[in-house]
């Protein structure tokens, strides 16, 4: 299923680019907090089969991801560090029903969207950042090997979506969960582009 989600602003691209610290530093916590909701799912669904074994692998490759961003924070100088939240994530998933397997159905069509949207961002950085290159405009060895990093990552952040939007259909009962994926879709979309929100890699446009 296609996960179809708003197209982040050319002014949320090049603010980005402006301070890459920041973003890798949101980056790195956002990795860690993926990892802990993965976790979570183990927790609190322990009777799901399909859920438990694709939330162990999800939580490891998570937290390779977060070790990854680290060392590119590392490379640049800049120590990890603790960053305050946007609040992105808690404000989509205030939109979850109340009910079961509403509840379910909906925290992982909260996750996929989250995903979507990493992936969204992961695209447009990296189309960035290879434009400045193909225009000579001061690329360096950093933006080449930044650019790498968000192509190589976006392919994952599109296999764990696709794993979400699997585990909703399988709390659906099998049903289709299209109509309320496109519902919580767009809440997100108002949610990413609240004004006045600080740079992160889900908030800001």
């Amino acid at each position: 299923m296609t996960i179809a989600i708003s197209r982040s602003t050319d002014a949320w691209v090049a603010a980005a680019l402006a301070d890459v610290p920041t973003l890798l530093l949101d980056h790195a916590h956002c990795e860690k907090k993926a990892a802990s909701t993965a976790v979570r799912f183990l927790f609190k669904y322990p009777d799901w089969p399909h859920l438990v074994a694709s939330m162990s692998k999800l939580a490891r490759e998570e937290l390779v991801h977060f070790d990854r961003v680290v060392r590119e924070l590392d490379a640049r100088g800049v120590s990890f560090r603790g960053l305050a939240a946007a609040g992105y994530a808690a404000a989509l998933f205030a939109h979850a029903r109340g009910d079961e397997p509403g509840r379910r159905v909906d925290e992982m069509l909260c996750c996929a969207l989250i995903e979507a949207r990493s992936h969204e961002r992961f695209v447009r950085l990296q189309e960035a950042l290879a434009r400045v290159a193909d225009s000579g405009g001061g690329a360096t060895a950093a933006d080449a090997r930044l650019a790498a990093f968000y192509g190589d990552l976006a392919e994952a952040e599109a296999r764990h979506g696709d794993l979400y939007i699997e585990l909703a259909t399988e709390a659906a009962g099998g049903g289709d969960v299209a109509a309320r994926l496109a519902q919580l879709a767009v809440h997100e979309a108002e949610i990413v582009a609240r004004p006045g929100q600080p740079l992160r890699m889900h908030a800001g446009g």
